[in-house]
């Protein structure tokens, strides 16, 4: 009896929900909070289904190093390892080397799961400051916001924050939108790019994430 196993691919799908907030021009809208857990989400989906995409090769141009980097991310999802431990093992298979830590792709997807992961986990934004009967309340320093609040000031992704603002708030910005999804596609092309010559790097190709 034969089998049939029929597999689709979503990865592309939630970063076009992801493209399509950061190319919105509503204003004081939540679409960055979109954007960023959908490049987030896309870019989870695209590596741990790159392995489903390795067996879906014709017996006749399987290559070895795929099988064997397909067996790997079997095991890492078993082991649940991070989005960044993932990526870094698949360059590592393909090129032989790995992100350096003050690589600037390297350092946006670690900035972009940073913030992600704040969202998922949110916890209460609170800072303090000693007040006086006599003194108006003073504004929240940018020491007393999350670090990366600083980063994405210094990248030109987001204004000052005004007083008393929150980082959620802060970080909702078109320009922190379309960075997100430049980081995605930014990604999975160099992926792609790394795999070895055949019928799995051009399935990557076609499956990799456009600039918005």
């Amino acid at each position: 009896m034969v089998i049939k196993v029929t597999s689709y691919f979503h990865a592309g799908h939630l970063y076009e929900i992801a493209s399509k907030a950061a190319r919105s021009k509503a204003k004081k809208s939540d679409n960055t909070i979109v954007a960023i857990m959908f490049c987030a989400s896309a870019l989870e989906a695209f590596i741990n289904e790159s392995s489903g995409v390795a067996r879906t090769i014709p017996s006749a141009d399987k290559q070895r190093l795929v099988e064997g980097y397909a067996s790997v991310m079997g095991e890492l999802e078993d082991r649940k390892e991070s989005l960044i431990a993932k990526y870094q093992m698949a360059l590592l298979i393909f090129s032989g080397e790995v992100w350096n830590k003050g690589d600037t792709t390297f350092q946006d997807l670690r900035l972009l799961i940073t913030i992600r992961n704040d969202i998922v986990h949110m916890k209460t934004d609170e800072w303090k400051t000693a007040v006086g009967s006599n003194k108006p309340d003073p504004e929240r320093g940018i020491e007393q916001y999350p670090k990366y609040i600083k980063t994405l000031q210094e990248k030109r992704l987001i204004d000052p924050p005004s007083k008393s603002q929150s980082w959620l708030e802060a970080i909702c910005d078109q320009r922190v939108s379309l960075w997100a999804c430049r980081t995605a596609a930014k990604i999975t092309t160099d992926f792609a790019a790394a795999a070895p010559s055949g019928r799995f790097k051009e399935s990557l190709q076609n499956q990799a994430f456009q600039m918005p």
